[in-house]
């Protein structure tokens, strides 16, 4: 087991020519991988960005296929992200994205395909393009308030415990810590929520500099 990357896996078939394909999926890339950095290799191409939080990879293998064209996806995301460690999918929301990305595909190259012979309006064309559904973005909210509220409950009973020295443990079993013991833990609670949030401040402005 892999307990760096979580490894994903995804392939379709697309009835057209490799040229035509790798051109649409590096187009579908280009702009649905908002902050992503792409880059060309032997066999296709390659995207690093983050997702949900977590750094990850994804390789775009584009190969002959006996029916037209395959493009194999591998994605690894990094199990370790600002808001905690990933030991598996929940919900299978990559599964999902990697799903949507070879949809995505399809769209650019049935676009790609048609644009020569029946170009659409712009209406039409907004309106074919696949969007998110609300389900992840649920889901994503979901996750993040998983690891949010339980290190806000933290982080105010450190602040009291560090005030009044009387540190309230969060918890099944509970329990209260009083004197300077209380406000030592406290202060190094405080410590690491404070490093916490500028780890998280600092992959998002990482992230927005890349788009």
């Amino acid at each position: 087991m892999d307990w760096k990357n979580k490894h994903f896996e995804r392939e379709a078939v697309f009835q057209a020519q490799r040229d035509l394909v790798f051109e649409a999926a590096r187009s579908f890339a280009a702009e649905s991988l908002a902050g992503w950095q792409l880059a060309d290799t032997s066999d296709g191409f390659e995207a690093r960005g983050h997702s949900a939080s977590h750094a990850a990879t994804a390789k775009f293998r584009i190969e002959p296929a006996p029916f037209g064209t395959k493009v194999a996806v591998t994605l690894l995301v990094e199990r370790a992200g600002p808001l905690g460690f990933m030991l598996f999918d929940v919900g299978g929301y990559y599964d999902r994205q990697m799903s949507k990305w070879l949809e995505g595909i399809q769209w650019h190259l049935h676009q790609g395909l048609t644009s020569t012979t029946q170009p659409e309006s712009s209406a039409q064309a907004r309106q074919a393009i696949p969007k998110p559904a609300g389900t992840q973005r649920l889901y994503v909210g979901c996750l993040v308030a998983l690891f949010v509220f339980p290190l806000f409950l933290y982080c105010v009973s450190a602040v009291v415990g560090l005030l009044t020295g009387n540190l309230y443990l969060v918890g099944r079993r509970g329990g209260t810590i009083h004197g300077p013991w209380a406000r030592i833990i406290s202060g190094i609670s405080l410590t690491i929520f404070v490093l916490i949030g500028l780890r998280v401040l600092k992959t998002r402005k990482k992230a927005r500099g890349q788009t």
